[in-house]
């Protein structure tokens, strides 16, 4: 279980608005063991006045040096928006960030579960899944019906979604989400070729392409990589060694490639 213990409630309008409402969460914990992508975990955000609020979670990401990136339900993200809404009485300090192991807290009587915590103000239930249309309450308000997917949501099409789902991801002004596309198991060489020569791939993806011998070997995804711009130089350069003499000479040439690749290609021509 993840806690996030807040002393003021301005910190929690700044984590909704800048997080929560995007569908995720940075819990900056050093002890990330164990966890991987879609680990469930529980959530539990406690109020400067003490109270808790309990969600269920996943983790999207381990960030080694920085915590946890988990994802946020709706039902969480709008109990936390109420919540937030309280006025600080001090100054208080940042939060605190734990992460605890609940069966030791079960044996000291510190944790109690969702179901036997008093009800929440509000009208708001303690339900940890998101009401469904026929129980939602009055007070209960659902998200804009125009808001876009959340940051988990997207994770989940870049892992599992077709090319069109896969090439809106690539799309997305986010580029945190673009490495999870090249982990999608229905991605082909031709896709491979196609993100190689996007000049809108960040060096770090295109490192990644570099990476797996089974895709840099290919002679288009080589090709793709020596003449895309923002390849470092020592890729691009590395990438003339699975090129066809003919493909060498092309770009020795010196048309549409970085002018470190036609010196290199002209160089391996020589020698």
């Amino acid at each position: 279980m993840f806690r996030i213990a807040y002393a003021r409630y301005s910190e929690l309008r700044d984590d909704v608005a800048q997080q929560m409402a995007r569908g995720g969460l940075l819990v900056k914990v050093h002890d990330a063991s164990g966890l991987t992508l879609d680990t469930p975990v529980q959530l539990e955000l406690v109020l400067p006045d003490g109270t808790p609020l309990h969600g269920r979670a996943q983790v999207l990401q381990v960030l080694a040096g920085f915590g946890v990136a988990v994802s946020v339900g709706a039902d969480l993200v709008e109990r936390a928006r109420r919540a937030a809404e309280g006025r600080d009485t001090t100054a208080g300090g940042p939060a605190r960030h734990e992460r605890i192991d609940p069966d030791r807290l079960l044996g000291s009587g510190e944790f109690r579960r969702p179901s036997l915590l008093s009800t929440p103000p509000l009208g708001m239930r303690m339900s940890d899944d998101p009401p469904s249309p026929r129980t939602r309450t009055p007070n209960s308000t659902p998200p804009p019906p125009n808001e876009g997917p959340s940051r988990a949501e997207k994770i989940q099409r870049a892992l599992h979604g077709n090319r069109d789902e896969r090439n809106a991801i690539l799309r997305d002004r986010d580029r945190t989400l673009h490495p999870f596309v090249l982990k999608n198991p229905q991605l082909n060489a031709d896709d491979v070729v196609a993100i190689a020569k996007n000049a809108q791939m960040t060096p770090e993806v295109l490192k990644q392409i570099g990476d797996r011998k089974d895709w840099f070997q290919r002679p288009s995804i080589a090709l793709a990589l020596a003449r895309n711009p923002k390849t470092t130089p020592e890729l691009a350069v590395r990438a003339l060694d699975f090129l066809p003499i003919d493909a060498v000479r092309q770009v020795a040439k010196g048309t549409g490639v970085p002018p470190h690749v036609t010196v290199a290609a002209r160089r391996k021509l020589r020698g």
